[in-house]
C-alpha cells in the first residue's frame, strides 16, 4: 500500500505537545490502527545529553508515548528501543539522556536492541546489502515509529529517519562502505511506518560533535523518504543532492521531490535554516 506523502511541519518549542500536534495533523491515529505493536525508535547513538543536539530529546519521546496512551494504546502494546554504538551501553544512554526519568509513571518498556537476540533477515531487492542481522524487536513489532534528530552527517549529508534504522542491526560497521545504497537496502526491509523528527534543537557541523542550533520544529510523516526530504530541506540541503534520498526514490520507497510532497502546518521556506556542514 502506497504511503501518504502528507508531511506535518510544526513550529514549536514545546517538545511534549509539539509531537502530538504533528501526529494529529497527519492523522497518525488512523495510520496506527493498521498495526498491533509499536516500537518507538529514537536516536541515542551515544550517551550525549540532548542539549548537545546529538540525541533525541526524551520529552519528545514522552509526548509520543502520551499520544499513544491518549489514543487508546496500552503501554503493553508499545515500547522504546535503541541500539547505540557498539562501544556504548545503551541503557546508560537512556539514563544519561533523561529518557528513564521522562518515562517514569507511563509503564513503557525500554529495550536495548544491541543486547537482545538478533536474527538474520534477507533483503529482497537489496543491491549492496543482501541480508542483515536485526534485533528481535524489529521483527516482533509490526510498526516502527522512528524518532530521529534533525541532524547533518559528514558522509550522508543528513541523518534522519532512514539512517536511524541502523540502531536495530549488528554489526553496525557493515554500513560504512556504500552507505547511501545500504541505507536504502535496509529500509526496503525495515523502513519505519511512521516518523517524527525532533528538530526542537538541531545538529549542525557533525553528527557526534554537534554545534546545536535552535530550529524549533517537529516534522512528522508516514512516507519516510518524504519526511527525510523535508528534514533535509529545512537544514538547507537540496533533497535531490542527498544520495540516499535519490536512490530511495528510484527504488520506489517514497517521494523526495519537494513539489510532489503534500504539506500541512508551517511554511517550509519560513522555517528553513542553513546548517553548517
Amino acid at each position: 500500500m502506497k504511503k501518504s506523502t502528507l508531511v506535518s511541519i510544526v513550529s514549536t518549542d514545546d517538545p511534549v505537545n509539539g509531537p502530538k500536534t504533528a501526529l494529529d495533523q497527519i492523522h497518525a491515529s488512523d495510520i496506527l490502527d493498521n498495526y498491533q505493536r509499536i516500537l518507538i525508535k529514537p536516536n541515542y547513538v551515544n550517551g550525549s545529553h540532548p542539549s548537545t543536539g546529538v540525541t533525541t530529546d526524551p520529552r519528545v519521546v514522552r509526548g509520543i508515548a502520551e499520544y499513544l496512551l491518549e489514543h487508546g494504546w496500552s503501554s503493553r502494546e508499545f515500547a522504546v528501543g535503541e541500539g547505540g554504538m557498539a562501544s556504548v551501553n545503551t541503557m546508560e544512554s537512556f539514563q544519561n539522556s533523561g529518557l528513564v526519568d521522562e518515562m517514569k509513571g507511563l509503564g513503557v518498556k525500554l529495550i536495548d536492541l544491541n543486547a537482545e537476540p538478533h536474527v538474520d533477515v534477507p533483503i529482497e531487492g537489496g543491491r549492496s546489502l543482501k541480508t542483515v542481522r536485526v534485533a528481535r524487536s524489529f521483527v516482533d513489532y509490526d510498526c516502527i515509529l522512528s524518532v530521529p534528530k534533525l541532524k547533518v552527517h559528514v558522509w550522508s549529508l543528513s541523518t534522519l529517519s532512514m539512517k536511524n534504522m541502523m540502531g536495530g542491526i549488528l554489526p553496525k560497521g557493515i554500513m560504512h562502505d556504500d552507505l547511501a545504497q545500504k541505507i536504502v537496502d535496509l529500509n526496503r526491509a525495515f523502513g519505519p511506518e511512521l516518523t517524527v523528527i525532533d528538530g526542537i534543537l538541531g545538529c549542525q557541523r557533525h553528527e557526534l560533535a554537534c554545534d546545536p542550533i535552535a530550529s524549533n520544529v517537529i516534522i512528522a510523516g508516514e512516507d519516510f523518504v518524504a519526511t527525510d526530504a523535508v528534514g533535509s530541506f529545512l537544514m538547507g540541503l537540496a533533497p535531490e543532492d542527498v544520495l540516499y534520498l535519490q536512490l530511495a526514490k528510484k527504488a520506489g520507497l517514497g517521494e523526495n521531490d519537494m513539489n510532489k510532497i503534500e504539506y500541512v502546518g508551517e511554511s517550509i521556506n519560513k522555517l528553513r535554516k542553513r546548517y553548517k556542514m
